[in-house]
Formats: structure tokens, sequence, C-alpha cells
């Protein structure tokens, strides 16, 4: 592995408002262009005030163009909201899709989750589509999640398939005052229609007591086979387990049962590269925090390991064995975290993840490596 540069996205205001960047999004244009996202707050839990920015770079990020809020959410069913992540897809020249999760700030006060009966505030999901490479974008439309049964925080950015049609990753969670136990969802939805309407629920794991988390998903050369990686909580057992794989091979209609991968922490989104690999990007909070890369030849093969591409000099900031509520809890506290892979093209790639010696004070940072 050959690191060809590494930087933190520029262009961003100083000020509070903006001291803690999480939840990066990257996407490469046909252009070369490198669109960035992520959200801003003055503080990484339960912040008043939250947003999302995004800037990009035509020379690899040698600069930035100063960062924007591409779109103004509006209000859903009378309630003020507020957003809290951004994905980007590129669909081509210069077209690009957009998709954003709202919040319910109705409350300010409530908590993002509440450990009293483990809810989540309702969460929604926007679109917007740009046709001049991320400069400007068109008025936001809310994709219809009621049918879900709870609220529906994105995972990542969307995905498109060899037949043309489009995946938008999420969770189900739970709603508040809902007194049925919480059985933690990942699924997609599916549009065949350029984004516009998104009526097809495609359940990715559905089982009690198992908490599949941050499904980190991607499609394969043939554009139909999936591979999807997950932070992985026993809940029966409050024990965090390794990262675990799942695969569908026919477009995310149907899915097995995640197996472990035997590698431990939270995982990013996978990569496929041109002669096959498959690259996976790891976190591990376990002892100190430190970003991995593996690899393996093909679905079937084992992971081995390629190397560290970050390694934070602060103690650990998990623990092996916690209660959903502990677990929790010590997310807030995470200062590294949301590693992901970009694929550049040839044997390249772009890691990225956000980054701080304190918690409410985070940059986003890129590495470019060269995988030979």
């Amino acid at each position: 592995m050959e690191v060809i540069s590494r930087g933190t996205v520029g262009g961003i205001p100083l000020g509070d408002a903006l001291k803690s960047k999480t939840f990066p999004a990257f996407e490469v244009l046909p252009s070369g262009r490198w669109l960035a996202g992520f959200k801003a707050s003055e503080k990484k839990a339960d912040a008043r005030y939250k947003s999302v920015w995004m800037t990009w770079s035509d020379d690899q990020g040698t600069s930035w163009v100063p960062a924007f809020v591409p779109v103004e959410l509006p209000e859903v069913s009378g309630r003020v909201g507020q957003a809290i992540s951004i994905y980007f897809l590129a669909l081509g020249g210069s077209q690009v899709l957009l998709v954003i999760n709202w919040v319910d700030e109705s409350d300010p006060e409530a908590p993002f989750y509440d450990p009293s009966d483990e809810s989540l505030k309702d969460t929604r999901i926007f679109w917007s589509m740009s046709e001049d490479s991320g400069a400007h974008w068109s008025t936001p439309q809310l994709i219809d999640t009621t049918g879900l049964g709870g609220p529906a925080p994105l995972t990542g950015p969307p995905i498109l398939l060899g037949d043309g049609s489009l995946l938008c990753q999420l969770e189900i969670n739970k709603y508040k005052a809902d007194p049925s136990k919480w059985v933690h969802r990942s699924a997609m939805l599916r549009s065949i229609d350029g984004g516009v309407t998104w009526p097809e629920v495609r359940i990715v794991t559905d089982y009690p007591d198992w908490y599949f988390w941050d499904q980190r998903p991607n499609v394969l050369q043939d554009g139909r086979t999936l591979v999807n990686y997950f932070w992985t909580l026993d809940g029966k057992r409050n024990e965090y387990l390794n990262v675990h794989e799942a695969i569908s091979s026919d477009g995310g209609a149907s899915w097995c049962f995640p197996t472990d991968t035997g590698i431990y922490g939270q995982p990013g989104r996978p990569v496929q590269l041109e002669d096959g690999r498959i690259l996976l990007i790891c976190i591990d909070r376990s002892v100190v925090p430190i970003i991995s890369v593996w690899i393996k030849d093909s679905l079937e093969s084992p992971f081995t390991k390629v190397g560290d591409v970050y390694q934070a000099d602060l103690p650990k900031q998990d623990s092996r064995y916690v209660s959903m509520n502990e677990a929790w809890s010590e997310m807030a506290k995470f200062s590294v975290g949301h590693p992901q892979l970009l694929y550049l093209g040839g044997s390249e790639v772009l890691a990225y993840f956000y980054a701080g010696v304190q918690t409410d004070s985070t940059e986003i940072n890129y590495i470019h490596v060269s995988l030979k």
C-alpha cells in the first residue's frame, strides 16, 4: 500500500457551530471532481444546532471551494427539523443525486436516542438533484418512509445497480412511545425512476436481539451482487462481535444471514478494484483508535490485513461488553470514526473519516492510497 497524499477537507468556515465535523461523505465525479460533505455542530451529541455542509476539490484535495449548505429542508407535518447527514451519488456527466437526513427538532431538549425506551427522534429522508456537478441543487423532496414503522436514519450513499435502478440504504429504528420490543432492521429503498419515487422496501437484516448496525454495502462489478458489512452487537450477551458480512446476488432483493469476517471493529464501505479484489476499511477502538485496510481476492476468500492508515494517540474509546444504553453513551464520545472507502479507478482508493483529539472538535481527514 502506497500513500499518495493525505489531508483535511478545507474551505470550512471557523466558528463554534462547525467545531464538530462528523458523518463524512465523498464522491468522485466523471470530471475528477471530489465532492465532500459532512455534519457540523457545536458538539457531537445532542447539539442544539446541526447542519450539513459540502465543498469540492478539482485538484485532488490541494484546494477546496468555500463550504456551503447545499439545501434548506422544510418542515415535516408542521414540525421543524435539522439536517444530520448527507450523501452523494454520481449519475454520469454532471448529474449528482443527494440524499439527506432530517431529524425532528420540535422538542430540542429531547435526546436523539432516548435510553428510557430505546427510541429515536423521528428521522426522515429527502432527496435532491444537481445538474452542474454539485454547484446547485433542486428543491429537496421528501421520501415517503411512513410505512417503515420507525425513524429512518441513512447509513451511507445511494447505490446505482447495473440495471439502472437505485438503492437508498437506511436503518429502521423505534419511535418514541412505541411499547414494543426494539428489533433493529437494516433496509434499502429501491427506485426505478432515477430517484423520483422509492416505493420498494428491501429488508436486509431483521433479527431480534441482533444489532447489525451501520450497514456498509456496495455493488460489485457485475452490477447485481451486493456485499454488506456490519458493526455487530449481540443483544443477548451484550457483546460486540467481529464485523459480519452479508451478500445479495439479486440486487438486494434477498440476503443471507451475516457471517463472521474475523475482523474486530466498526467497518466502512467496501470497494472492488478492477482486478476483482475487495477492500474493506475498519476502525478498532478497543486498545487505541486505529483504522486499518483489509483485502481479499474474491467473495469466498478470507480477508488479510493490508496495513494501518491512521492511529490516534488516544486511549481506547469503546468496550467489548456493553449494554445497549452503554453502547450509545460510548458512541457519543467517539472522536475518531466513520471510516469509508471511495474507489478512484485502477488500484487507487480514497480512505476518509473524522478525527480529533477531543470529542467535540473534529475534522474530516482523507488519505489517497494505491494498492499494487
